[in-house]
């Protein structure tokens, strides 16, 4: 009988992994996932009765699950003394209650777990995002560099992304004063040229230009000094 060869199974694009650094873990992974946490979510607010307010939440907080010691405490004494029970008391239904919270907080444990590590998850995916756009954003502007037909156009585009404001303190360049004076010069700006003239005891006279534009929601004292 002949051997039977075993042939490797090619990897498809939902088979890949979602994120460099995870064991196994696909975009149909994450999608079940959601899927999962979004119908406990909806078992939990159709078994839900009632919704707290913001102050109603701050009343019981203080009154139950802070004082969880105090309510352990009166289980364990009730189920031996019920002779000092009021009508209405159960120790029974104390203890189920006080079960219920102890599955409610290795639950939320258990959530908060679950946060945390979709929050790295998002941070690992950000982060590689970003570096395989960048790869792609550096290529672009080496290209442009080189005048490749087409590049420039690209990276102007992805540019915008990278350009800051300049502070309210920091003051202009003197290139950019020298294009804002050029533009007032040829009527390309709205705005005005005032020379101011000052003269030291001791050295040459100083020609300030104060360039004010209008353009761009600027409006700024822009200062040369000769």
């Amino acid at each position: 009988m002949a051997k039977k060869t075993e042939t490797t199974k090619p990897v498809t694009r939902k088979e890949e992994k979602f994120l460099p650094g995870t064991k196994s873990l696909s975009l149909n992974d994450l999608i079940q996932i959601k899927a999962d946490v979004l119908q406990m979510l909806d078992a939990l607010e159709n078994a839900m009765d009632f919704n707290l307010s913001t102050i109603e939440r701050i009343r019981k907080r203080g009154s139950g699950v802070k004082r969880y010691g105090f309510l352990d405490k009166v289980s364990d004494v009730s189920s031996d003394n019920m002779q000092f029970a009021p009508q209405m008391f159960s120790d029974t239904a104390l203890k189920d209650i006080l079960r219920k919270i102890e599955e409610l907080r290795n639950i939320l444990l258990a959530i908060n777990q679950f946060g945390r590590t979709i929050n790295d998850l998002l941070l690992i995916a950000g982060d590689n995002a970003y570096q395989l756009a960048l790869m792609y954003y550096n290529s672009v502007r080496e290209l442009a560099r080189r005048r490749v037909p087409g590049a420039e156009q690209t990276f102007r585009i992805l540019q915008q992304f990278f350009r800051h404001g300049r502070r309210q303190d920091e003051e202009p360049t003197e290139e950019e004063v020298e294009t804002d004076v050029r533009a007032l010069l040829h009527g390309k700006k709205d705005g005005k040229i005032v020379i101011e003239h000052e003269k030291p005891h001791l050295v040459g006279g100083k020609h300030v230009v104060i360039d004010e534009t209008h353009k761009d929601k600027r409006n700024e004292e822009l200062r040369i000094e000769n």
